[in-house]
């Protein structure tokens, strides 16, 4: 390979692996999964609203019934308990630097399964409602029962 061409493709290489984000799901597979309908999601209230609402959301598009409250709000008849964190970072805007969605079962309150993603370090301004989506997504796929 021509000595000049080198540092250009260590470069677009770094810059690529730089770019990407990455997500993915870890299953607790001691427990038996169920067929899964219901869910009491955590929310955190006042800055994060708009993610409060887009973790609703998205259970509710995978066929869930969906109650919300506080941390140690009743969970009664919700057969999963949803948790999640998001970080935000400001960069000439606010972008979504990670979410994090813990999902448990509510009567054991062992964790079912948790999915993440995170944002590259040359970040993008994604959209928060396609990144819950996305890991909602993931989340819900591998611990749906065959």
């Amino acid at each position: 390979m021509n000595s000049s061409i080198r540092p250009w493709l260590l470069a677009v290489t770094l810059l690529a692996a730089g770019c990407s984000t990455t997500s993915g799901v870890m299953v607790n597979h001691n427990i038996q999964h169920a067929d899964y309908r219901s869910v009491y999601v955590v929310v955190h209230g006042s800055n994060s609203s708009d993610m409060d609402a887009n973790l609703q959301r998205e259970f509710f598009r995978h066929g869930f019934s969906v109650t919300v409250g506080p941390e140690g709000g009743s969970t009664s008849g919700a057969q999963l308990v949803a948790r999640y964190a998001d970080d935000w970072k400001w960069d000439i805007a606010m972008y979504l630097h990670t979410f994090d969605v813990m999902v448990y079962d509510s009567q054991s309150n062992v964790m079912v399964a948790s999915g993440s993603w995170k944002n590259s370090t040359f970040h993008g301004f994604y959209s928060s409602e396609k990144v819950v989506a996305k890991v909602v997504d993931q989340t819900l796929a591998k611990i749906a029962t065959p």
